[in-house]
């Protein structure tokens, strides 16, 4: 079964609303909310890696045009003081566990000497693909630059790691959850992870089901159920997070994209 986390903010983890107001901060009052990825557990040691230009191409595909601009110009946070890309994510989004060492996670991470994915975004694979996060001198979580929307992906040599202690794990499953009362019309069912899925069912308010799985897709995440998906988190444009049942997460996604 496949296990996710999300990568905390610094407010959860940090003694303070962000790095920026930490004593003898050197930095700007907004600065990248870069968490580093270890290439050994309990290590502080970080990979930096060449891409190639089929990685460039695919970065370039991942961005508009001035999404790219802003990441290939260091220090923009994931290219920093020269042309090879850090073992970064950033916090608010997903990565998926593979084991657990020595109080730190294996996470899933693309190798730089293989070839990108055709396909996959954001949208359809977060655990890979991370959209680029802000924080704030008052903690609050933004878009960089001119609140465009930025994506990197979690590259490496080879494995990657985070420490637990930089992550909220999904709740474990499988797991009993109930219909939110506020869904006094019922919370459709899907045959796919997705709002443009065929409606194959209805759960109504304070029903009862079990989650066998997750399905995170941007933003949002999903739960699978005997009869089908349900949503268990959708993050809205220019919205808020909105959970439809009794499962939730303290650790809120990047800014839905625009």
């Amino acid at each position: 079964m496949t296990t996710y986390a999300r990568l905390l903010h610094d407010f959860q983890w940090m003694s303070y609303k962000s790095r920026t107001v930490t004593p003898g901060w050197p930095g700007l009052p907004s600065t990248p909310e870069t968490v580093p990825l270890f290439v050994t557990p309990n290590k502080t040691d970080k990979d930096d890696v060449p891409l190639s230009d089929d990685w460039d191409k695919y970065l370039r595909q991942l961005n508009s045009e001035r999404g790219y601009k802003f990441i290939i110009s260091p220090p923009a946070g994931w290219f920093n003081r020269n042309h090879l890309a850090d073992s970064l994510g950033f916090g608010g989004n997903v990565v998926e566990v593979l084991e657990v060492i020595k109080q730190s996670a294996k996470i899933k991470s693309f190798n730089f000497k293989n070839n990108p994915p055709e396909s996959w975004n954001f949208e359809s694979h977060p655990q890979l693909i991370q959209k680029f996060t802000v924080i704030t001198k008052g903690g609050q979580v933004v878009n960089p630059a001119e609140d465009i929307d930025v994506y990197t992906f979690i590259i490496g040599r080879s494995s990657l790691y985070v420490p637990l202690v930089r992550l909220e794990m999904f709740p474990k499953l499988p797991i009993q959850v109930t219909v939110s009362l506020s869904k006094a019309f019922g919370l459709n069912i899907y045959d796919t992870p997705n709002l443009n899925g065929k409606v194959v069912g209805k759960l109504g308010a304070l029903k009862k089901t079990r989650i066998l799985e997750y399905a995170p897709k941007g933003c949002n995440v999903w739960g699978r159920m005997d009869k089908g998906w349900i949503p268990l988190l959708l993050y809205p444009r220019n919205g808020t997070p909105n959970y439809f049942t009794t499962w939730k997460m303290k650790t809120v996604p990047p800014p839905a994209p625009r």
